[in-house]
């Protein structure tokens, strides 16, 4: 009786573990691909060419694809996310005329990656001219320890989508100068 119920337990977790490499998108074929022969040559290397599994893993990953969303200066909602010209994504939270938003590096990376360099939050007031003035800070998630202010400007792209642009900073520094609206990948 204890030996069934050690192996209905195992069996369990099992499928459980197995059924939780399916979702994350871990490979879970049991046979290993076929070796290369003469009549079938290797594909070539690519650098930066996604494996399988890491094809799976950023379907559901940190991307954020760009979205168009034309600019009215009339409508100004900010709350959403924002596709960083510096590789990050950056979530940001509009209440009146404060910003709240949480930024972080790597976004084409799988989401556990978002905000391992670098992860910031700031806080900001638009002003009547559709400028933004906003304190931020590194938070201890990245490996840096910046902090300052910078100031940016909502406003068209050449296209008339809406884009945010820094205009001005100080403290010690960003890497960011325009920001994009994106629809998350995860």
């Amino acid at each position: 009786m204890m030996n069934t119920r050690r192996f209905m337990l195992s069996v369990g977790l099992a499928s459980a573990c197995a059924a939780s490499l399916v979702a994350c998108g871990a490979a879970t074929t049991s046979t290993p691909p076929p070796a290369p022969t003469a009549a079938s040559p290797a594909p070539a290397a690519s650098i930066g060419a996604p494996s399988a599994t890491a094809s799976a893993v950023a379907a559901v990953g940190a991307t954020c694809t760009p979205i168009q969303v034309k600019f009215d200066p009339k409508a100004t909602g900010l709350t959403g996310t924002w596709a960083g010209d510096d590789g990050g994504v950056y979530y940001v939270r509009q209440m009146g005329n404060v910003i709240w938003w949480n930024g972080m590096s790597s976004r084409a990376d799988p989401p556990e990656m978002l905000g391992r360099e670098w992860n910031n939050v700031g806080r900001g007031e638009i002003k009547p001219d559709l400028s933004i003035v906003s304190d931020w800070v590194d938070v201890p998630r990245g490996g840096i320890d910046g902090y300052g202010t910078v100031t940016f400007k909502i406003g068209p792209d050449a296209a008339g989508n809406l884009q945010i642009t820094k205009t001005s900073e100080t403290g010690t520094g960003r890497g960011d100068s325009v920001w994009t609206p994106c629809k998350a990948g995860f």
